[in-house]
């Protein structure tokens, strides 16, 4: 309709004298914002029928499922001719427009090993590597929303939760633990030698990091606690008869090397555990930390495989 207007002003206004510049300059501005508004509507519907914008990404530490928001601002500068003496109008008769447009989306960090980028910087929403790490919604969103509640997995069949997963802890295979989610806890299963050597390292957290995959199965969800078994099982160590050589700080170690220290027989690991075996802080029995802090890395480098007396 603004089409058919502007094409009768303009065969009457030619019968009389050529329009100017600035009232073409007009027309075509005018034209052009309906056409923005009508695009606009066409693609993204009423404001009033957006979607509703998740909590604003912070920065913080995702997981698979989690739902965010983020703005884009674009800054567009225009220049166009203008009568003298108006408002903005420059002496050269010209005019710079500076208009910022912002849009809003919704995300949601993905399924899998990629969810385990959604905590880093380099795949923030909207950023150059987001679509490794995030789902980005088709529309806008305007106003708040208020996430999903995702429904929970099926229990697994081994009742209450097991022990919660602690990292640089050494798992033996198909050790069973349990992470802690949002109104439930998930069940992961350690896998069988010699994968198992990865389930307590960095980079192989049940359910969140990378790797998780290679290291863990998921079993199902669970709630409380497993009650303790009346007779405790313990690992029975084998007697090695004579001990070997004391282990030796900064000595070459490499894999299969057996160390004694204070009547146990330690076992350097397999690679690429075994390049730990000579580094320090990796001494066999020690500690790092005190209290809750306590952490020993040394059960990454080395295994116990029994005792011994003498030489």
């Amino acid at each position: 309709q603004l089409e058919v207007v502007v094409r009768s002003q303009k065969t009457t206004t030619r019968s009389h004298q050529e329009p100017s510049n600035l009232f073409i300059d007009t027309l075509k501005r005018t034209m052009f914002k309906v056409q923005s508004i009508v695009l606009t509507a066409a693609l993204f519907g009423d404001a009033s029928a957006l979607t509703g914008c998740f909590a604003r990404y912070n920065g913080g530490s995702y997981s698979a499922g989690d739902q965010v928001s983020s703005t884009t601002s674009t800054t567009d500068t225009t220049t166009e001719s203008c009568t003298l003496g108006s408002t903005g109008c420059g002496s050269s008769g010209y005019k710079t427009t500076t208009t910022t447009t912002s849009e809003t989306y919704n995300y949601k960090c993905r399924d899998g090993a990629a969810s385990a980028w959604c905590s880093q910087s380099a795949y923030v929403p909207n950023g150059i590597y987001s679509g490794s790490a995030w789902e980005k919604e088709s529309a806008q969103c305007a106003g708040s929303a208020t996430p999903a509640t995702a429904p929970t997995p099926a229990a697994w069949t081994g009742g209450g939760c097991p022990k919660a997963y602690s990292g640089g802890t050494e798992y033996d295979a198909d050790d069973v633990v349990s992470v802690a989610k949002t109104g439930y806890s998930m069940v992961y299963q350690c896998a069988a030698k010699p994968t198992n050597q990865f389930c307590g390292q960095a980079g192989y957290s049940p359910g969140t990091d990378q790797y998780w995959e290679q290291a863990w199965s998921e079993l199902g969800s669970c709630t409380g606690t497993i009650a303790p078994t009346d007779s405790p099982s313990f690992n029975v160590l084998t007697d090695e008869g004579g001990c070997p050589s004391e282990y030796g700080t900064g000595d070459d170690y490499e894999e299969g090397d057996k160390v004694s220290k204070e009547g146990f027989v330690y076992q350097c690991k397999s690679w690429p555990q075994s390049q730990h075996c000579k580094q320090d802080g990796y001494e066999p029995g020690t500690s790092i930390g005190s209290g809750a802090q306590i952490t020993e890395y040394w059960k990454d480098a080395w295994s116990v495989v029994g005792y011994c007396e003498g030489t």
